[in-house]
């Protein structure tokens, strides 16, 4: 899969951006605050998923922008596709997004015809922070896989928001408590399969990281990783759900309907899982060093590039955002090689930071306008 064309305006701070990329390796320099993560922002706006940086969809606009536009075209192995993708402040930033010239008012329909992997500075979250953010990337690399069970994930939340809506309600008395487990039994269904696709997918990448982390490291160091279910524990899953999974998630949500209803909250599920990552049996988000958790975050990201090319028959388009600069050269150049199939687009502030061995383009952005180096 590669990007043939794009063209962005109104988008942040973008202004007439016309980028004809090369098929593997293109590489944007310019200044701090000029746009280039902008140009990669606009990229990752194609697959319909959440600001890989955070932004919310309503800082999109340009501060003196009434309109903005994104137009791409992509190769995805078979033939070529197009999406367009726009906002107006007018509308109250009501989004306008067609996938070949056809409407579609939901941002998963992008989702399954155009896959990207990012990497950025903010990466070492996946070690360092929350496990919601481990959750939400596995999430989000399963549904790579497997587009169809995005739905699960969305309906699972969905679930959960009503069930705690309901504790609630019998908090305040306006139903019974145990009109709260009505909502157990799809919750444990759906709950039950996102448990298997995480275990399905940590068992699939979980070579590739050991593998990875060895190279980068010259093989001194092992890297592990490993699923933490808050339903069933250390239990080997299978890929699909079988009815006495579905029935013990069940049994877990009514023996603890006391404990919740103390809390206020759903307290057992998939919303409490984490995935541990480990380095010679020792935790990395505990007693790793910097250098040891932002390989690993690098390994994580690496592995879901490779994986989801070997799946897909396709590989993904890559962003490094402000990546391979602050890299020693070994490490780049592991990088570089995992991806060097795929096309790549790098930021970097200056182009002698990063030398790719085979060519490709590279471009300047000032002040969010973009020009090819001749």
């Amino acid at each position: 899969m590669y990007i043939t064309s794009l063209s962005a305006d109104g988008f942040r701070n973008l202004h007439g951006v016309e980028l004809v990329p090369d098929a593997h390796c293109n590489i944007i320099t310019g200044d701090n605050a000029q746009g280039k993560t902008n140009l990669l922002d606009a990229i990752w706006l194609m697959t319909g998923c959440r600001n890989f940086h955070g932004a919310k969809e309503r800082h999109y606009l340009g501060f003196d922008a009434d309109v903005f536009h994104c137009r791409m075209q992509f190769f995805d192995g078979r033939r070529e596709q197009k999406i367009s993708y726009s906002m107006e402040r007018s509308q109250r930033r009501k989004r306008q997004i067609t996938i070949n010239g056809v409407n579609t008012e939901k941002t998963g329909g992008l989702f399954e015809v155009f896959q990207c992997v990012a990497f950025s500075p903010s990466d070492t979250e996946l070690v360092n922070g929350m496990p919601e953010r481990r959750r939400s990337f596995t999430d989000l690399c399963a549904c790579q896989l497997h587009p169809a069970m995005m739905q699960a994930v969305n309906r699972a939340n969905t679930l959960l928001l009503q069930r705690n809506a309901g504790i609630q309600n019998a908090l305040r008395g306006k139903m019974r408590r145990q009109d709260v487990m009505l909502w157990d039994e799809q919750l444990a269904k759906t709950g039950a399969l996102i448990s298997c696709m995480r275990a399905q997918y940590i068992r699939s990448i979980a070579p590739l990281c050991r593998e990875l982390y060895s190279v980068m490291t010259g093989g001194t160091e092992q890297l592990s990783i490993r699923y933490k279910s808050a339903v069933y524990g250390a239990e080997e899953l299978p890929d699909q759900p079988t009815p006495t999974l579905v029935q013990q998630y069940a049994d877990v949500l009514a023996e603890h309907l006391e404990e919740d209803m103390r809390l206020g909250y759903t307290a057992k599920g998939i919303q409490r899982d984490d995935i541990l990552m480990l380095i010679d049996d020792n935790p990395v988000q505990v007693f790793g060093s910097q250098g040891q958790r932002k390989s690993t975050a690098i390994v994580l990201k690496l592995a879901q590039a490779h994986l989801c090319a070997q799946k897909t028959n396709s590989s993904p388009v890559v962003l490094l955002d402000d990546v391979m600069g602050e890299l020693d050269e070994r490490r780049q150049r592991l990088i570089y090689d995992m991806v060097s199939e795929m096309q790549v687009f790098i930021t970097l502030c200056h182009a002698s930071a990063f030398k790719p061995a085979h060519g490709g383009k590279v471009f300047r952005m000032q002040s969010g306008v973009l020009v090819e180096n001749s």
